[in-house]
């Protein structure tokens, strides 16, 4: 296979629908390059995820080292510490384009990669809402709070928006996708308790966790719904849900992750460049997010 046919395997979408625009027209073109390059040797998905969480963890310590060593740091360190950030979310897409080209990933390097963008955007934010605190004043660490937490409740919206449509529209979708109901997620918990790994049962509590805090902003069975749909049915759903889901789509970690690595390099040019970002976050963003509920409350009806 050459290199052109790997970049295309790898660079396929489950569905162009549900991916945020940054992803498909910025991030992952990138990662796929990567994958591509990663596809004929013995790196593995997973391994992808752990280097993705290392890059993002540096971005975070050089943002931290901005803030604090030098008060402020010079120009390079928000450029390096935004460079670190942006190939973290370069190898986020890797992996999961890695795993596919390779015949499908799992539900438990699904959970791993969603674990791993919790570690790496928790301690970001943090730093960066003190961080901005610490310069400009401690309202400012109030507003990066309200940024950083409605960050969450939109992923979260966004990745319920997305799986409760790929239910709806994708014949082949399946629990690696999050396509799954969560009795059927905690049955295999309960599986993984008598012969999981310590790993597994690790993540499948979390994930279980993270299931019931979705159902309290974006309800709905994300079980798969296609095998008594016909395609005329999954015409008409996409028809009537696809301006919701692109709503939602706005809202994805990519384009969260996007604004925050420019925000921190464009920090070399002007340090207010990251409270234009919070405003932003705090404000419109905020409204996108209780429309795109209001309108996901009509996703499980086809």
């Amino acid at each position: 296979m050459t290199f052109a046919e790997r970049y295309r395997q790898a660079l396929a979408f489950k569905s162009l629908d549900v991916e945020e625009v940054i992803d498909r027209r910025f991030h992952r073109p990138i990662a796929a390059v990567l994958a591509a390059a990663l596809l004929p040797l013995g790196v593995r998905p997973n391994q992808v995820t752990l280097a993705s969480l290392l890059t993002g963890w540096t971005g975070a310590y050089l943002l931290y080292r901005g803030f604090y060593v030098g008060d402020p740091g010079p120009p390079l360190i928000w450029l390096l510490s935004g460079f670190f950030l942006f190939l973290s979310v370069i190898l986020d897409c890797a992996d999961g384009q890695l795993a596919r080209a390779r015949g499908g990933g799992s539900r438990v390097g699904r959970i791993l990669d969603g674990f791993v963008d919790v570690l790496v955007l928790f301690p970001t934010y943090v730093i960066l809402g003190i961080g901005i605190g610490h310069l400009f004043g401690t309202t400012w660490i109030l507003i990066a709070a309200i940024a950083g937490f409605s960050t969450w409740i939109r992923c979260i919206v966004y990745d319920k928006t997305k799986n409760l449509y790929l239910a709806n529209t994708m014949p082949s979708a399946g629990g690696a996708e999050g396509t799954e109901s969560l009795t059927e997620v905690r049955k295999e918990q309960q599986e993984a308790r008598r012969s999981g790994t310590l790993l597994e049962r690790f993540l499948l509590w979390v994930y279980v966790g993270y299931l019931q805090v979705q159902e309290r902003f974006a309800s709905g069975s994300t079980e798969k719904q296609t095998h008594h749909l016909s395609p005329e049915d999954i015409q008409a759903y996409r028809a009537t849900h696809r301006p919701t889901m692109r709503l939602a789509a706005a809202m994805g970690l990519g384009t969260h992750m996007a604004l925050l690595y420019t925000s921190i390099a464009l920090m070399a040019l002007d340090l207010r460049a990251a409270l234009a970002i919070q405003v932003l976050l705090a404000t419109v963003f905020n409204a996108l997010l209780v429309l795109a509920i209001l309108r996901t409350r009509t996703l499980s009806r086809p």
